[in-house]
């Protein structure tokens, strides 16, 4: 989590308990001493950040450890019921389209996933969906959003469910529905998912490409664990790629032309492949083609995802937490 450098007090302040709470998240519960050590911060700090958090219920004190001489230390962990977070996203076209969706806790647990079919095709259609399970789970706090098309600073500037093609969709949810609302493209949630639960800690660029039945190619990129969205939100959008006729190409001519152009310009270490109208048997022929242009040495692993859903998912879930957690923090 990326937090602002500190200039006051109270920005100090709140960077420590970023701080604890980011590192009881990854420890899943820990001492004061243990806090410490992972933070950098002192004990005693520590041990202050941890008594604020406990009165507001955000932080559990757990049992003692055993003693080993001295007073036993306490342990504490992040209150996983102090907020859900919901993330969903359209998938689909004008022809026919789903909303799948997922409710996860402050932790990232899992706490119900389901989906429906999106018709009538219409905005309030997936707004009466968004409304419905806010009621249902009353404790979310923040809502991840993931579109089929461009999305730029919560706006959507085109969509392949052209329902949402210009709609400031952040704006709109926040206005009605008074919680957090983080809007995103579909590639950029996918791959960071896929760089979560595949690739967590790889400091070289992590790709994504998937093949819907539509006729183009999306593409995420991950970069030293971060999302690459370019100056304009642009990157990605691989059908742009100045090959002519390329959506007529045979599917393993067409994915090798971006494989290809993503080895030379960001040289990843591994790109993710999904899409109903590919397979694990194409990757061989990826790479004789592929092989063509790049050297061996070069040539990024190819991992075939029979599915996007779950890349999808936790990449909205632990993007929004991060976003979310940052916003309460910082404000912004």
């Amino acid at each position: 989590m990326i937090t602002p450098l500190n200039r006051t007090t109270r920005e100090m302040k709140i960077n420590n308990v970023v701080l604890v709470t980011d590192a009881l998240k990854s420890l899943g519960s820990a001492t004061k001493a243990e806090l410490a050590v992972m933070t950098g911060l002192s004990i005693a700090t520590c041990g202050a950040v941890l008594n604020e958090l406990s009165l507001s219920g955000e932080v559990l004190a757990l049992g003692q450890e055993v003693s080993r001489g001295g007073r036993p230390a306490q342990r504490y962990a992040y209150n996983p019921d102090y907020f859900s977070v919901l993330s969903l996203y359209a998938q689909g076209s004008d022809a026919a389209a789903q909303i799948i969706w997922s409710v996860n806790s402050a932790t990232g647990g899992s706490l119900a996933q389901g989906e429906v079919r999106f018709l009538p095709l219409v905005l309030e259609t997936f707004y009466q969906q968004i409304a419905s399970l806010l009621v249902k789970y009353p404790s979310i706090k923040a809502l991840g959003v993931g579109l089929p098309g461009v999305v730029v600073k919560g706006s959507v500037a085109t969509c392949d469910i052209s329902a949402f093609a210009g709609v400031a969709l952040e704006q709109q949810l926040w206005e009605r529905f008074g919680v957090y609302v983080q809007a995103d493209n579909d590639m950029n949630y996918t791959v960071y998912g896929f760089y979560r639960s595949s690739c967590d800690g790889v400091t070289a660029p992590v790709a994504y490409i998937f093949k819907p039945d539509v006729p183009c190619l999306g593409c995420g990129m991950v970069i030293n664990g971060q999302v690459l969205h370019g100056a304009s939100q642009f990157a990605g959008e691989v059908s742009n790629l100045p090959f002519k006729d390329m959506d007529k190409l045979p599917v393993a001519d067409e994915m090798a032309k971006v494989i290809v152009s993503l080895a030379a310009i960001i040289n990843p270490v591994t790109i993710a492949l999904s899409g109903r109208k590919i397979g694990e048997a194409l990757i061989p022929q990826l790479l004789q083609r592929c092989h063509m242009h790049i050297p061996v040495q070069h040539m990024p692993t190819l991992t075939y995802r029979p599915s996007m859903r779950q890349d999808y998912l936790q990449g909205i879930t632990e993007l929004t937490l991060n976003n979310y957690n940052r916003h309460v923090a910082f404000g912004v």
